[in-house]
Parts: structure tokens; sequence; C-alpha cells
């Protein structure tokens, strides 16, 4: 590729000769106005920005070209329209009149979010953040994955509008996982729905739609973003705490949609009369254990619902043995108390056909099986199980008392055998004998590289050793990863020996001192020594600040990071004329870096 105008803004698609897109079918560009970023705008000196491709109260997310890598990302700028407004040159961010505090307050929030996600970016089932820096008085992330197929758009393509329960657990129960480790690393989604997931090229499942927790809620400064149907009533309302079973709910509701085919209805009215419904066919199809988890997954007031995500995949990996067990089912009584809750917008009709009470049905007969209400469903496969362990029971009893006769009458014989050998043999002198009990030898596994929770979640492993599990900070290895352990693998020791895992925390959290005042170089000498990467950015000047000095830095002093994020540097600019002087605002210098052409490696590297 000669040069940058070669990609398609729309798609980052390289235009053929006559300059339309293979990919789009147009030469024509797309249209991008205020407040959205203008096109072929170059942020960090590295990423050349196309379409707007998603929006909501907390920001906007652009498709790029990554000049460094030669490849799409997705770009994540912090812009709350709600309390910030764009400078005269369409780029720089600035908050309203009197919302400075909360706007850096969210800034902060943001910053926070996807510094975690970037540490987690290894994860397989959620996008890969992979950069965070500041610019233009807000914040930028970027991550590799291209919002592409999400998991509603392939939901409404398929012939039915749903998928059957084995191809749900492959693609879901993946998620859980990454799900928890979020979880585990004070990340709570809260938004959580059948756009969240996008598909990736080998058709798994990968979470997205990270937002700051301000617009997850009707009651926060910004527009909320509230998924109705999804959304649990923690959501709606300050009564009921946030927490990993608000994913729980979120997550639940998207599994009932993949395998109804119709949305749930929404909390709010679930909490005034609560008439989840589910097809007969569904009832009779799917297996009871995930009936149960989809009951108690998604009761309306959190301290009766599943409590986390490790709970949710047990129930979603259970055997209905397993779950006649478990917790009893039921579907709780409506709750009559008033609420301050926020309206959800009206379902469409294809979902108020799904969901509404059905006809008056006979009562149910053991010859019956055809139960509208899953409540019903699940209980009568709960009660099938029971009579059948008692079945099994009563089989196991007869089969032990079996096996202990013969047992005895096995040792017996051998006795009378003994005793008729003993006698033929002639007597030896008597001597004294000790006899020591064997000792039972392991051989030590490698465990660097597994997380602490997969090798303690294996009985192998608990039985054979005493596993004792050191922590302590790393900033190569993923935390929950083991760094190192004590006895080297393939070493035979005792059953039950000490086996001591050093098991990473991730990197070491610092302080961002105070470098302002300083020189670049100066500053990146103290910041580098911490771990962090530096990059630059420059702030207006009007004169009484010394030029090439550093005015601030992002994040903030003080602010708790990590070794190895992103800190952006920003120095005082030289002086300008007042003639030209703008208003006071961050200036920094990849919005006024010329189009660089690219280099050599767009013609050895894959684009997309």
């Amino acid at each position: 590729m000669e040069d940058l105008s070669r990609l398609c803004l729309s798609c980052m698609g390289i235009k053929d000769e006559n300059g339309i897109c293979p990919r789009c079918k147009t030469d024509i560009p797309p249209q991008q106005e205020a407040p959205y970023l203008p096109l072929q705008v170059i942020l960090n000196e590295r990423y050349y920005i196309g379409k707007a491709i998603k929006k909501n109260g907390e920001g906007i997310t652009y498709l790029a070209f990554d000049l460094k890598t030669n490849r799409t990302a997705c770009v994540r700028e912090f812009f709350p329209d709600s309390i910030a407004q764009r400078d005269f040159d369409g780029v720089t961010v600035l908050p309203s009149g009197g919302s400075e505090y909360t706007f850096n307050d969210y800034l902060s929030d943001f910053n926070e979010l996807w510094s975690k996600l970037i540490r987690l970016k290894g994860l397989t089932a959620m996008i890969s953040a992979y950069d965070l820096f500041g610019a233009n008085g807000t914040a930028y992330a970027v991550y590799s994955d291209s919002e592409s197929l999400n998991l509603r758009d392939y939901l409404l393509q398929t012939p039915t509008g749903y998928i059957p329960w084995e191809q749900a657990r492959i693609l879901f129960m993946p998620v859980l996982s990454t799900l928890g480790t979020l979880h585990t690393s004070g990340i709570i989604h809260r938004g959580i729905s059948p756009s969240s997931f996008i598909f990736t090229e080998d058709g798994k499942l990968k979470l997205t739609d990270f937002s700051i927790a301000a617009i997850r809620s009707t009651y926060a400064d910004l527009e909320p973003e509230i998924r109705d149907g999804f959304a649990p009533i923690e959501l709606y309302t300050e009564s009921f705490p946030t927490g990993a079973w608000t994913d729980v709910y979120s997550f639940t509701a998207v599994l009932y949609r993949t395998l109804v085919g119709t949305m749930p209805i929404t909390a709010p009215v679930r909490a005034q009369n609560d008439q989840m419904m589910i097809p007969a066919k569904f009832a009779e199809q799917l297996p009871p254990y995930v009936i149960n988890a989809l009951i108690n997954g998604m009761q309306i007031e959190p301290e009766d619902r599943t409590r986390n995500i490790e709970q949710l995949r047990s129930n979603l990996s259970a055997s209905p043995r397993a779950v006649s067990a478990s917790a009893p089912v039921y579907s709780k009584p409506p709750v009559n108390r008033p609420q301050q809750v926020r309206t959800p917008a009206a379902q469409p009709s294809a979902q108020s056909s799904a969901v509404q009470q059905p006809a008056a049905q006979p009562a149910p007969s053991p010859n019956n099986s055809r139960y509208e209400n899953y409540t019903e469903r699940a209980q009568a496969a709960n009660e099938l199980v029971k009579q059948a362990e008692q079945k099994n029971r009563k089989n196991k009893l007869l089969t032990t008392v079996l096996c202990l006769v013969l047992v005895l009458l096995i040792v017996g014989i051998g006795l009378i055998v003994s005793a008729i050998f003993s006698m033929q043999q002639p007597s030896a002198p008597t001597q004294e004998t000790t006899t020591a009990q064997a000792t039972v030898i392991r051989t030590v596994p490698s465990f660097v590289g597994q997380r602490y929770t997969d090798i303690t979640a294996q009985q192998m492993y608990t039985l054979s050793f005493h596993l004792v599990k050191v922590e302590q900070p790393s900033s190569t290895v993923e935390a929950g990863v083991v760094i190192s352990q004590s006895v080297a693998p393939q070493t035979s020791v005792k059953e039950g020996s000490d086996i001591i895992l050093y098991v990473s925390t991730g990197p070491e959290e610092i302080t961002v001192p105070d470098v302002t005042g300083m020189t670049y170089e100066a500053a990146v000498q103290i910041l580098a020594a911490k771990g962090l990467l530096c990059s630059k950015a420059t702030k207006y000047n009007d004169g009484t600040h010394t030029p090439d000095t550093v005015a601030e830095t992002f994040p903030l002093v003080g602010t708790p990071i990590k070794a190895g994020d992103s800190i952006s540097i920003i120095l005082w600019s030289n002086p300008t004329p007042a003639t030209e002087a703008p208003a006071e605002t961050t200036q920094p210098e990849e919005t006024t870096a010329p189009l660089t052409q690219p280099t050599d490696t767009y013609n050895q590297e894959p684009l997309g």
C-alpha cells in the first residue's frame, strides 16, 4: 500500500485501483460530524481514526488502523457528552461548566477499568485490550478485536431464532471462566446482553461492551445504558447493591434468550408480577438442571439469586443427580413494595406474545408432560430424579450385602487353605519380625504457568501433596498463575509433602510520582525506572510557564497504577502570539502530526 488514502475509513479494508472498497462495495467515504472525532485524525502518532461504530453515555468507539502493527483496532474515547463537549478544534474534550470534578472522577474510573483489562488481555473469551493513553483532554483505550457479528444479530439470522443447549454450552462455558476471573480482579460488567458478545473468526464468543459503572444504572449523572430484559432489578433502583450476582442475572438472561428464542420480561415488570414462562417444547427438550440454573440465576431479589459465576457454572455443568441435591427450585411471590424504578421501554410485539400468560391449561397429570410453567417442569423432573435415586439406593444396598457375603466366603476359604498348607510344612524356628507400612511415593508435576484455582480443583493434586500458596507480584505473569514451585518437576517425594507454589498477584502497584516542572528526559528516567511506559503530549502555554517542562501527567500524580501501564507526560508548549492563542486546553502533539506514510511493513504484515 502506497499511502493511507487506500484505507477504507468504514472498514479499514484496502481499496482497489479504482478507489472502491471490496468489502463495502463503494467509493463513498462515511460522513462523520460532531461530536465524533474527524476522520483521518492520528492519535498518539499511531492510531489512524476511521468510522465511529458505537456510542453511549460514557464515550465513543472508533474503527482505527494501528500504524505500528499494521492491523485494524478499536479505539474507545472517553467522551461523556452529558457533562463534556468538544472544543472549537473539533478534537479536544472539555468538561461542561461546573462538571469538572465529576468529569475527572469518571475519567479516573475509565482509566482504572481499562488498566485492569489490559493486565487481563490474555483471557481468551474477552476483547484483548493493549493500550491506554491520554490526549486531547481525555483518555483513549485500544483493543485489537473488531466489532464483528454479535450474538444478537447471529440469533436473528438463524432460522428458528434460537440454538440447542449442546451448541450453547460449547459457546458459553468458556465465557463463564473469563467472567469469573474478571470478578476476581474487581471488574463487574453490569451490561451483559446478546449485543455484548461478538464472534471470533473461529466461531467462539468474546465479551465486549465494557464501560464504567456510572452508565449502568438509572441514578448516576451520565446517560444510562440499561439492557431491558437482561438488566437485574438492582440497576433500576438503589434498594439493592450490585455485585457478581448482577452479571449472573444478565448472563443467565442471555442464555434464556439463546435457548428459548424470546426476550426475558424486564425486571421491574417481574418485580410486580413474576410470570416468566417457557414454551412447553423447550421445557421438554432442556435438561432439568439447565432449567434449574435458569430459574436460580434469574431470581428477582439478589439475595435469592445464584451468588457467583462459580456457582452458576457448577449448576450448568451438573447432572440431574447433582441438581436434586442442590437448593430447591421455586418461583418467588411478587414483591409488593413501592420502588423507585425506571420504566422500561415498551417491549416489541413479538416479545409480548412470547412472554404473555398463556390460556388456562388443565392441571398437569402423570401422563401430561407439557408444562407451560418452567418451575413446575423443573420440580416434576426433580421428583422423578428423587424416585430414581431411591430405587438406586435400594439396589446399591442389596449389591453391597451380596459383595460382603462374597468377600467373607473368599476370606474363609483362604484361611482354610492356609491352615492346611501350614500343617504340611516343617516347623521353623520362631523369630521376631516387624512390618513397616509401605511409603507411597509421588512424582511432582510442573505447576508453573497453571492457574492456582485450577490446580486446587483437582483432587489428584490436593490428595497427593500439601500445596502451600505464596503470593508475589510479577510484571510478566498474569495474576493467579503459578510463577515457580519449591520442588522441581519430576522429583519423587513422599505423599503429603509440602509443595510451595509462588502465585502471581500481577504487576506491583505503584503511585504516580510528581514530576511536574521537570524536563521530559528527567521525567522519563524517573517513570521508566518504575516500569511505566511513557508517551508525550503538549499543552497550550500562555507564556507564564517554562516551555518543554512537565505540566501534568495522565494518570494524575498520586493515582495508583501497575508497572507496565502507560502514562502520558504532558509538556508546556512554546508560547504563541496572543492573537493566535486558542482557549486554554490540552493540545497533544499527535493531533498536529502530519499523516505520515506507512512503512514498508505494510507489504509484509496482513491487514485487519
